[in-house]
């Protein structure tokens, strides 16, 4: 039986290791990053396991920021054969050396 893995996370981006970090490299203000993930918090996850709500807290949670997504695709009419699509975000920034690259990824 072969087992594949559903996706694979690649590009972490060393400059970014808390939300206020990623605020600055996003361009997405503190407060609005704040915000939705608060909204979230409250209305996905358990009422015991909460995000804090204090902003000087939340800008310091630690996260990883990715800029590419290995996607294995079973290939047509062969179920063992898995072809890899390659989905990269880029942000603002340039993709080897050309401008900047944000591929869509439907699920």
């Amino acid at each position: 039986m072969l087992v594949v893995r559903r996706r694979f996370l690649k590009g972490r981006r060393d400059d970014v290791s808390n939300i206020l970090d990623f605020s600055k490299g996003s361009g997405v203000s503190l407060e609005s990053i704040c915000c939705e993930l608060i909204r979230y918090s409250r209305q996905n996850l358990p009422r015991e396991l909460p995000l804090p709500e204090d902003h000087a807290i939340f800008q310091s949670l630690l996260v990883e920021l990715l800029t590419q997504l290995e996607i294995p695709v079973v290939a047509f009419e062969e179920s063992d054969v898995y072809n890899i699509h390659h989905a990269q975000c880029t942000g603002a920034l340039h993709f080897r050396h050309h401008g900047s690259r944000n591929d869509w990824v439907w699920v």
